[in-house]
């Protein structure tokens, strides 16, 4: 009797939002929640879902149309919900469509999905066994050795996009070790009770095979000697697919090419052994330009012309020549000679003349210099540069101002010479705006000493960002620290190597340079010291626009070294970010905190603030 009661009253209710459902048929989809979902992120759901939500700002600002209510593709993606989940390891997932939230005037819906995860099942053991008879492979040994780098190890949970990684991962390393026949399957034993996973990756690693003769095509320019020079393998040698991705990579490192493809011809029905290579590749123009102009609150009017022409000279040489106006760069001119591949094929050296003006807050300067930078690239996320340099500044100076020699002058030159040591070590993607990974940059300036010019100091500064994705947000931290320390008795150090804090990528509160010391003239002074910290929360809105909300904090310090919590300034605000294919373009405004004498700064420009 029971049993026929809740039979009766689910088919009442599920007649009674069939009838509700059927109303809404045709309102448009305005909103899509979910409630439950602690392990997976509302951007990954959404991704999954046939329907959209569709803002109303969305739809007034865009031509994007939002998806109708229909109770089909709500049942298709109540389906495509579950299977989700059961993929990510949840296989006794519950999901189901909350009551609809109904605007009839508007004739809009607002969806909530209820998602009831209930326990994942977790990976219990994995097992590396070879299928075919291998003598020479010790199948433990490589398994104790990667085990670490799966994805999918002891008590993690089970997911099959896991799997598919972790069997390329096993193939890579057998391609790696001579297999170029490696075949790797897997079988997965279920235990319900315990809701564990059992995985045994079945490896059938084939012959030891060798690499055959390679065969170029595509070069017009290039010759064909050069390009061998390049290969990270030889006719003979064993088969290795790493060699192949650096010979890949050292050809695109060149910047001669815009296609480079490296395939070997293998043959699985025959084994074929040797195994010959096709390269092939598409030589990239010869002659290339580029230009570009913008505005920005900061540096007003802006343009540049790049110009570069490849395999000047023969080889991999390159020339290119680059002019720049800003209001704070009026003119920027550089000529740059490079040549790839110094010591080995990691290695660049170039011969940089350049000369420009700029006009700061603080100061006024015309310098023409020589750079002489050599480049090592260890791996694709770490490279350092040693540069030696010379420079010859004028700079323009107020009259009066006690700080310079000559203070009834109206110009002061000076030289400059030293090397600068400089590293960037990055994991951070996408580029123009990352969402997971690191920045890490280091450098050290050695001006003057034994390498002559009028100063000797030693300038000191380290730049740390990190990205953090949070369900359809990112988290973004920055912080850096800077010193500088003087061996002259008169501790005097060129303005242009001087620290200065605030502006659009700095402390948003204040304006371009002015945090920190002054002049009696009320121009920033500049320090030998310089903190800073920033956070930043990032979020989508709709279409191409997202938002950001920060606090940031930071000064400069006249004295060597010398950093004082104390008087730290902080700044608050929040901005707008409108996606475009050279980067984002900005709009930020930022709010001096227990500073009553400070208005809000409003900035714009392009890019991330860091």
């Amino acid at each position: 009797m029971i049993k026929k009661i809740h039979h009766i009253f689910f088919l009442t209710l599920g007649i009674l939002f069939g009838l509700v459902a059927n109303g809404q048929e045709n309102y448009e989809i305005r909103d899509i929640n979910f409630k439950g979902n602690r392990s997976l992120d509302k951007s990954f759901l959404m991704d999954k879902l046939v329907v959209e939500e569709v803002s109303f700002l969305e739809k007034l600002l865009t031509n994007n149309e939002p998806t109708l209510f229909s109770r089909e593709l709500i049942d298709l993606d109540l389906e495509r919900l579950k299977r989700t989940y059961q993929s990510e390891g949840f296989v006794y997932v519950n999901v189901k469509l909350d009551s609809l939230k109904v605007n009839d005037n508007r004739q809009i819906v607002k969806l909530n999905f209820i998602i009831d995860e209930n326990e994942p099942f977790v990976v219990d053991t994995v097992i590396f066994k070879l299928t075919e008879r291998g003598d020479q492979i010790n199948i433990d040994s490589i398994a104790e050795r990667n085990i670490k780098k799966l994805a999918l190890r002891k008590e993690e949970r089970f997911s099959d996009e896991a799997l598919k990684e972790d069997v390329s991962l096993i193939r890579n390393l057998f391609l790696d070790m001579s297999f170029a026949y490696v075949d790797v399957n897997y079988k997965i034993q279920l235990d319900t009770l315990q809701q564990s996973v059992g995985i045994t990756y079945l490896i059938d690693p084939g012959p030891v095979s060798h690499f055959g003769q390679t065969t170029v095509s595509g070069n017009k320019h290039v010759a064909e000697d050069f390009i061998r020079k390049q290969f990270s393998y030889s006719e003979g040698q064993d088969y290795n697919k790493s060699l192949l991705d650096k010979t890949r990579e050292s050809l695109y490192h060149l910047q001669l090419f815009s296609v480079v493809s490296v395939l070997p011809q293998k043959d699985k029905t025959t084994l074929k052994n040797p195994i010959p290579v096709n390269l092939y590749i598409e030589e990239a123009p010869r002659i290339n330009s580029e230009f570009g102009a913008g505005y920005g609150t900061e540096d007003k009017f802006r343009a540049f012309i790049d110009f570069t022409y490849l395999g000047f000279l023969g080889s991999a040489r390159r020339i290119n020549i680059y002019a720049k106006h800003s209001a704070i760069e009026p003119y920027y001119l550089s000529l740059k000679w490079t040549q790839p591949q110094i010591f080995d094929k990691k290695g660049t050296v170039s011969i940089n003349p350049f000369l420009g003006r700029n006009v700061e807050p603080g100061y006024e300067t015309k310098t023409f210099g020589l750079n002489l930078p050599v480049t090592y690239k260890f791996t694709n996320q770490l490279n350092a540069t040693l540069t030696y340099y010379y420079e010859k500044v004028t700079q323009s100076i107020e009259s009066g101002d006690p700080e310079f020699p000559d203070p009834e002058d109206e110009n002061y030159l000076y030289n400059k010479s030293g090397v600068l040591l400089s590293s960037v070590f990055a994991t951070a993607s996408p580029k123009f705006s990352p969402q997971q990974g690191v920045n890490l940059s280091m450098g050290i300036k050695l001006n003057g000493y034994k390498f002559g010019g009028d100063f000797s100091y030693m300038r000191l500064w380290g730049d740390f960002r990190t990205y953090q994705k949070i369900d359809d947000m990112v988290l973004a931290l920055r912080g850096m620290i800077g010193g500088i320390h003087s061996s002259d008795d008169d501790g005097f150090i060129p303005v242009e190597d001087r620290f200065y804090s605030g502006g659009s990528n700095s402390v948003r509160g204040w304006s371009r340079s002015q945090l920190g010391p002054k002049r009696e003239s009320g121009t920033p002074l500049g320090g030998k010291s310089i903190l800073e910290g920033n956070v930043e929360l990032r979020y989508p809105l709709f279409w191409r626009l997202s938002g950001v909300a920060f606090v940031e904090s930071g000064n400069v310090w006249e004295k060597a070294f010398s950093y004082n919590f104390n008087d730290l300034a902080y700044a608050a605000g929040g901005g707008l970010r409108v996606d475009t294919p050279i980067g984002p373009v900005r709009f930020d405004v930022g709010f001096p905190l227990w500073n009553e004498k400070k208005s809000p700064q409003f900035f714009i420009s392009v890019g991330q603030a860091f």
